[in-house]
């Protein structure tokens, strides 16, 4: 049975490696070195073992089930011995490719694929040591959860590198992840809250992936290779991490299966899906959905990663509502738009035109400013507006987006306090190539 737990500790690591393959469009990284850098953060457990049997059993600290005891425990034996395990590879990568560390993102998706190695032998070690029914809830929970305390460091190196911040942010950002790890725990380890633990371990996994959100942004925006006309295919991103998630429901019943029967897997397979369905959800969709502006530094927010909608009878993901990659392809480049219906047509026809800029105004919701040419010498032009239709039908039978024609008016388009109310709606197009 050990040889299948390897193989799916080592599948969920892929799951986030892809992932990082995915939304890593400027400068991709190769995947032999973020396959090295895995090697390395596995043998980081290595590290652990080798601080517990020479340096940490000189020290009498073990959990007493005293709150403060049990947490400060968690923060510094667990959280900060674990966290310099998974530095250390990070540093020894670094030292040996810095060639390979060009732009923000590089340090986050390197740091946390160490996180990945180390996550991928703890997991194999939990699975042959609790069975197969722990699968799912590590391969979420507990792969993300490492990913992200360990992020936090490599934002911390991305502070001081990028954003000039003072040497001392690498020690406050390495406490920082500490503490993190520890809290994670520490609802799980002390004795009071063993049973309802798992629920405030659950909203603070929930708040972290917000705030992993925004530090991917943020790397994002501020890479050197930053370039408006690439972005992330977010639906191809949650969609993938769906199915990926999906054969780890199969895996995990697949095993159970063979172990321990048929209908004891299946009856796991259902409370599973209940109980880590909805942390898979939000999990895939937030980390899919990405406002990329060049040189923004978004603050980093303690917030869940969703709202309710007005009504409160459904949840709203954060992030972007629509997907650009359609539009962004035509970035700086000559189009042609076409009315969506010829009737009571504003354009009355096919015309040319140019997209020139990408603008954000209030809650930076997106439009794409672009000269729209009066006739065939393309001389004459005016400036229009063009939004992505994200409500209702956002595409056409033959699945082109379908896009908004908006007058500017007098407004200014530098009032970043403007919204789709404040411009006259003119009519809905479709876009393509200028042929």
């Amino acid at each position: 049975m050990l040889i299948f737990y390897i193989l799916i500790a080592i599948f969920i690591a892929w799951i986030w490696v892809d992932y990082f393959l995915l939304i890593d469009i400027y400068e991709k990284d190769n995947l032999g070195y973020l396959i090295l850098m895995f090697l390395l953060g596995a043998s980081s457990v290595l590290i652990v073992f080798g601080l517990e049997k020479y340096f940490l059993k000189h020290f009498n600290f073990e959990l007493t089930n005293s709150f403060i005891n049990d947490f400060i425990y968690s923060v510094l034996k667990i959280g900060l011995v674990e966290e310099i395990s998974k530095l250390i590879p990070f540093l020894i990568f670094y030292k040996l490719f810095k060639k390979q560390f060009n732009e923000p993102i590089d340090y986050i998706i390197f740091i946390s694929v160490s996180a990945l190695g180390f996550s991928a032998v703890e997991n194999i070690i939990y699975f042959n040591r609790n069975g197969a029914g722990i699968i799912n809830g590590r391969a979420i929970l507990s792969t993300v959860g490492h990913m992200f305390d360990t992020a936090l460091i490599g934002y911390g190196i991305v502070l001081y590198k990028f954003k000039q911040k003072p040497l001392i942010i690498l020690i406050i950002f390495l406490f920082l992840a500490a503490l993190s790890h520890g809290f994670y725990d520490f609802w799980l380890l002390y004795e009071s809250t063993k049973k309802g633990g798992i629920f405030i371990t659950i909203l603070y996994f929930l708040i972290t992936i917000e705030i992993f959100s925004t530090i991917l942004n943020n790397s994002l925006n501020n890479s050197s290779f930053f370039n408006y006309k690439i972005v992330i295919d977010s639906n191809r991103v949650y969609k993938k991490l769906l199915i990926y998630y999906g054969l780890v429901y199969l895996l995990q019943t697949i095993v159970l299966s063979f172990s321990e029967g048929l209908e004891y897997a299946l009856k796991v397979l259902h409370g599973s899906i209940y109980f880590t369905g909805f942390i898979i959800v939000i999990t895939s969709k937030r980390l899919s959905r990405f406002k990329l502006i060049k040189n923004r530094w978004n603050k980093v927010s303690i917030s869940f990663p969703f709202t309710f909608n007005n009504s409160g009878t459904g949840l709203v993901i954060k992030g972007d509502s629509y997907n650009e990659s359609y539009i962004s392809e035509f970035y700086n480049d000559y189009i042609q738009i076409v009315p969506l219906s010829y009737r009571n047509t504003y354009l009355g026809d096919i015309k040319n035109a140019y997209i020139e800029k990408k603008i954000f105004l209030k809650n930076d919701e997106t439009f794409y400013l672009a000269k729209v040419y009066q006739d065939e010498s393309n001389e004459n032009f005016k400036n229009y507006l063009l939004k992505p239709k994200t409500k209702g039908k956002v595409k056409t039978n033959d699945s082109e987006l379908i896009i908004g024609l908006l007058d500017i008016g007098v407004n200014n388009l530098e009032n970043n306090k403007l919204k789709f109310n404040d411009f006259d709606f003119l009519e809905w197009c479709t876009i393509s190539n200028k042929k």
